[in-house]
């Protein structure tokens, strides 16, 4: 048993992640935070040490972390200097962002042989498994959630975060697609592709209907050209595939109106249609056509109509701290129904101005994250991980994260470079679209930099990227 532990403990590593996740959900409530959340924290400490138990290269291991130490030092430092608000909510959210770059950096150094691969595509496929089985149960026993749980729409199940859920799901499709592909069973890779569409298109959101066009369209491309260039033809089974995924993303466009992602979409623009007729038949006397903010403001009284009239429609928490005007100057028009509803903007808005009052410093190192929380105890945190990482952690937070993701990025280049058609594997291909979804979704829907149920599977797939690009044999791994 120890034995096999020691061989298989990445595969054990990966398939717990859906259980924490569901432990996670039953235990959101927990004033003191969950088992899941204290699990993936433990597993943050302890895998550097593993790291520099095993490892030859403990010079540069630790110059790695030192880099982050040193970052996380100075951000603490300048919020004592500017008067911290919660040392312990800014360091806690800290710790959950450094989560993916320090066991991403941690499998680099462990992942040394080819069977990780292997592990890793049969650890996504169980995952699948146990996400799609989960929310069967969890609907038929009645204690599921929707993923839109006001309005209905959206299956979700036992997991917390609507947004991570649709990221993780997105995140392992592909590679446990082509676990099922290397199996040699057509009927478990039709169970497989199928049961993967049925979850991005009843999850409801943006990126999980969004990621069947990304991943099928993406793959049909992928046959297509390896079959032009002559590195695998288009033989029975691939045709086969290719007309599977074309039909999926078809009957995902025709079936469009009958989708959860509809149903809130429709709901959302049917509202904001009548609210902005409101605000076009109050606002109709003031003529706004081909005028700025500041042409409107010019004039006193109509300055003051707007202001008197946008106050009780704006968020109330920001006009308490920022006043209205200013809000309205940050919109740098006035803002319509559905403008105002966007809650991401809103977010971003009030960061924008809490980084405009900070001084030199703090902008270089980041603001305190609790400061995003306003008078009334209304949390603003944001949603979209790249402005999130530059406003809570600076231009240097900033820009060693984007280098820490960029560096992959140049090694892929690097790779196709060198060998165009010898890099054109389907588990390269897997792990390429996989990436560059979770670089999309990072802006686009901004649940995986910063929440470690989504981030440990880029944790996992950069390792994955660092070895296929250097192609190391046990024994010659270096970094």
């Amino acid at each position: 048993m120890k034995e096999h532990l020691k061989q298989h403990w990445f595969f054990y590593l990966i398939i717990i992640q859906p259980f924490l996740d569901i432990i996670a959900f039953f235990q959101q409530d927990n004033v003191i935070g969950s088992l899941a959340g204290y699990s993936r924290l433990l597993i943050m400490c302890v895998l550097p040490l593993i790291v520099l138990w095993k490892t030859p290269k403990k010079k540069t291991f630790i110059a790695f972390l030192a880099v982050i130490g040193a970052f996380a030092a100075a951000h603490v430092c300048n919020s004592y200097r500017v008067g911290y608000i919660s040392i312990f909510q800014d360091v806690a959210y800290m710790a959950r962002v450094m989560v993916m770059p320090i066991t991403a950096i941690s499998f680099v150094y462990l992942i040394q042989s080819d069977d990780y691969a292997e592990m890793t595509k049969k650890g996504f496929y169980v995952n699948l498994l146990v996400i799609f089985i989960s929310i069967v149960i969890a609907y038929a026993s009645g204690t599921a959630e929707d993923t839109y749980g006001i309005y209905g729409y959206g299956l979700k199940g036992w997991f917390a975060n609507a947004n991570s859920q649709s990221i993780i799901i997105m995140s392992i499709i592909p590679l446990a697609i082509e676990y099922a592909n290397t199996r040699k069973n057509h009927w478990l890779f039709l169970m497989t592709v199928l049961i993967s569409w049925f979850l991005l298109i009843s999850n409801g959101t943006k990126v999980g209907y969004l990621s069947i066009f990304v991943i099928f369209g993406g793959s049909c491309g992928y046959y297509l050209l390896v079959h032009l260039l002559k590195i695998q033809r288009m033989d029975r089974k691939r045709t086969l595939t290719v007309l599977l995924y074309t039909a999926l993303m078809a009957v995902s466009l025709i079936a469009y109106p009958l989708t959860p992602r509809y149903g809130m979409a429709h709901l959302y623009d049917t509202g904001r249609t009548e609210e902005q007729k409101h605000i076009d038949e109050d606002l109709k006397e003031i003529e706004k056509d081909h005028l700025t903010l500041d042409d409107l403001f010019a004039d006193p009284a109509v300055k003051q109509r707007i202001i008197t009239y946008y106050t009780p429609l704006l968020n109330q928490e920001m006009v308490q701290r920022f006043g209205t005007e200013r809000i309205l100057r940050e919109y740098g028009y006035l803002p319509t129904a559905w403008i105002m509803s966007d809650v991401r903007k809103l977010k971003r808005m009030n960061s924008a101005m809490i980084w405009e009052d900070s001084d030199t410093l703090t902008r270089l190192v980041g603001f305190e994250y609790t400061n995003v929380h306003n008078p009334d105890g209304d949390g603003f945190d944001l949603e979209n991980d790249y402005p999130a990482i530059l406003y809570y952690f600076g231009y240097i937070g900033f820009g060693l994260y984007i280098a820490f993701l960029a560096w992959f990025g140049l090694m892929i280049l690097k790779r196709i470079l060198k060998d165009f058609k010898g890099a054109l594997t389907p588990l390269n291909f897997a792990l390429l679209i996989t990436f560059l979804l979770q670089l999309g979704s990072a802006e686009y829907s901004g649940a995986i930099l910063r929440r470690p149920n989504a981030s440990v599977y880029m944790s996992i797939l950069l390792a994955l990227i660092y070895y296929q690009c250097h192609e190391k044999k046990a024994g010659e791994h270096n970094v």
